[in-house]
């Protein structure tokens, strides 16, 4: 016999029984039956674990979270299903039950999680949204947490390059918040990703269940990129976490100037991440870099396209700039860009700035 997901789950719903001592006895006992049997022979009367009626409760509880997650669709993994995420459950505290909206992919297919500030500047959104487009084309899934900011941009670009997305709450997965993080979720679910989180539904976010949630998302990766990050962040608990437990951690280096990259640079300088300098040399750390298909050569209407597309770089370059450089007149500069921007090669940000698209 072996321990199913409604027994594990009955462990959860008992009155003072802490995870640390669900683990040692989901590893000692082989299923409910032979646990009780030990506990009615006395081996564990000293724990008062429960009575006849304390367990009779938690199954009523048990069978009551069971049936409300069948009526979300939403798929409670235990900590010993052969279909638990494999490095999440050797974490030193995984989630005893993982509850899922969505589908996990195969053991085989890598997680990366990317993660950073709420309060993100443009560099870091630039850069979560490159970082995040190489991983899902070199056939990544892109873990991160939801919350606005990094977070939400390295999901939300994943998507829109035909990707995989999970996202980690620190909710019940009937209780995402706000309303736009809720519509995200829907989206990620929709295109084959999934949402997960490790409390029942009908749980609402504390502000302690925050940083519990990002040993999920680092647990889940085979790596780690902080993209933004102030001191103190959630981000880099997200990166401590990463590190104790194993994982390639990386963090894109900033102005040493700019607030939101003191705990990225802070990372790098203390030798917990490695840089990220790029995609290319990223997924190439990761041995990734193969999988990804290589970009086709851009094919152009006139010279004139052409040389704007050639001034152009990663970093924002305003319309006058590029007009000068192309030497034509500001409109028609303007008229070719939106061109450029149509077939996907341009991309325009406030203020009439222009980058490439990738």
């Amino acid at each position: 016999m072996s321990w199913r997901t409604t027994e594990v789950l009955t462990l959860c719903c008992v009155d003072g029984l802490s995870p640390k001592t669900i683990q040692q006895l989901l590893q000692t006992y082989s299923d409910l039956s032979h646990l009780q049997q030990a506990f009615h022979g006395g081996a564990l009367r000293q724990l008062h674990l429960f009575s006849g009626s304390a367990l009779a409760e938690a199954e009523r509880r048990a069978e009551q979270i069971l049936r409300r997650c069948e009526q979300l669709g939403i798929r409670p993994l235990a900590l010993p299903d052969p279909e638990y995420p494999p490095l999440l459950r050797h974490i030193s505290y995984p989630p005893l039950i993982l509850y899922v909206w969505g589908r996990l992919q195969a053991e085989t297919v890598p997680v990366i999680s990317i993660v950073g500030t709420r309060r993100c500047t443009l560099y870091g959104k630039l850069c979560a949204e490159r970082f995040s487009e190489a991983c899902v084309r070199a056939g990544a899934v892109v873990c991160s947490g939801l919350a606005q900011g990094i977070d939400t941009i390295a999901h939300q670009r994943a998507l829109q390059a035909g990707g995989l997305t999970y996202a980690v709450v620190a909710s019940g997965l009937d209780r995402i918040q706000p309303s736009s993080a809720a519509r995200l979720a829907e989206q990620i679910v929709a295109q084959g990703g999934a949402v997960l989180s490790e409390y029942e539904p009908g749980r609402r976010a504390l502000p302690a269940y925050f940083p519990q949630r990002n040993r999920i998302i680092s647990g889940l990766a085979r790596a780690v990129l902080v993209v933004e990050s102030g001191i103190p962040g959630g981000a880099l608990i997200t990166a401590q976490f990463a590190f104790d437990q194993g994982r390639d951690v990386y963090a894109i280096p900033g102005n040493i100037t700019s607030e939101k990259s003191a705990g990225t640079n802070l990372l790098i300088h203390r030798q917990i991440a490695t840089p990220a300098l790029s995609p290319e040399q990223f997924l190439a750390d990761l041995g990734l870099l193969s999988l990804a298909p290589s970009p086709t050569a851009p094919t152009f209407s006139s010279p004139v396209e052409e040389r704007l597309y050639q001034s152009l770089s990663n970093e924002p370059l305003h319309v006058d700039l590029l007009a000068e450089r192309a030497q034509i007149p500001v409109q028609e500069a303007l008229a070719h860009l939106l061109e450029l921007e149509f077939r996907g090669l341009v991309r325009q940000l406030p203020g009439k700035y222009f980058i490439r698209a990738s």
